[in-house]
């Protein structure tokens, strides 16, 4: 691709990436609650989570993408009962302080959390399959092109989740004070659950 498409795909992903959804409110609620490197781990989890779709979108047959569609029914709710899960557990969390940023949080299960926030929304590779075409030939595709779009996607929809992590951290050094941090625990709680209620109806 030449650097004009390469820019115009990054805008086009960046537009997509920046518009509210369970992945930036997920990361917004891991970084108020357990500080910048859980919120990162998150993060990449949901990146992985977006480099699968628009994998698929560039190697897919329409027949196939058809297919994951549908069974994306069955992920999808799974993934929301996944949020809703770490969503009351965070709701019930008692603690009287935040986590440090080194964290006591399983990286391996941040980076699923992220995933399932990324990889259970079947709109997203509808997305993808609908805006690639305008960027890129799927059907003469070169292995260069793939690299390229891969890491555009990776790298933009990384720097968006980014900004709703200095954000998250921005709203913690205005709440860390024992006396809301239960409050915050509630908070981040019913957001992550939301988050899956979004993910099973979106």
């Amino acid at each position: 691709m030449d650097l004009i498409t390469l820019l115009s795909l990054t805008f086009a992903t960046f537009i997509y990436a920046i518009s509210p959804g369970p992945g930036l409110f997920a990361v917004l609620a891991t970084s108020t609650r357990y500080g910048a490197i859980p919120a990162l781990w998150l993060s990449v989890g949901h990146v992985v989570g977006d480099i699968l779709y628009v994998s698929v979108a560039m190697f897919a047959l329409s027949i196939l993408a058809q297919v994951i569609s549908e069974s994306m029914v069955y992920v999808k709710f799974f993934g929301a009962s996944y949020l809703l899960f770490i969503g009351f557990q965070q709701y019930r969390s008692k603690g009287v302080s935040f986590e440090p940023d080194s964290g006591r949080k399983s990286v391996i299960r941040l980076l699923l959390s992220g995933f399932v926030v990324g990889g259970t929304n079947p709109k997203t590779i509808i997305y993808y399959l609908s805006f690639l075409p305008i960027f890129i030939d799927l059907s003469n595709l070169t292995l260069v092109t793939e690299v390229q779009v891969i890491a555009v996607v990776g790298i933009t929809v990384l720097f968006v989740l980014s900004l709703a992590n200095v954000l998250g951290l921005k709203l913690r050094k205005h709440i860390e004070n024992p006396a809301v941090i239960k409050k915050v625990n509630e908070v981040t709680g019913i957001t992550m659950m939301l988050v899956g209620v979004f993910v099973a109806l979106y």
